[in-house]
């Protein structure tokens, strides 16, 4: 048991430090940069004169956010299934904890 504990633990702390960093790309740190990606589509929109390219550029982004969305709904569950990992581990430490300092027992 007293290897056992540590080898979760550090288990424990990586799965977690995966989880923090794959946490950080989806933070919006260059808020500027997507306004005026944002606004540069929506010129492109604007300077459309025909219906057909307006139809055929709203299709391709729908099909890119459908993408995106399918990418989410993966990682969604790669970080579901380390959320679950990690609670189990974390249950098997709290419960292994008293077990390994008391090994001695206490006569009174």
């Amino acid at each position: 048991m007293k290897l056992i504990r540590p080898f979760l633990l550090f288990i424990s702390i990586i799965l977690f430090g995966w989880l923090f960093m794959s946490n950080i790309n989806l933070i919006n740190v260059a808020k500027t940069l997507n306004d005026a990606e944002i606004n540069s589509e929506i010129t492109k929109v604007n300077d459309f004169t025909n219906i057909d390219q307006l139809k055929k550029f709203t299709i391709e982004k729908i099909n890119y956010m459908e993408v995106i969305r399918e990418r989410f709904s993966e990682n969604a569950l790669v970080r579901v299934a380390v959320i679950s990992v990690l609670v189990l581990l974390q249950i098997v430490l709290y419960s292994t904890k008293g077990n390994s300092f008391n090994s001695k027992t206490i006569d009174f």
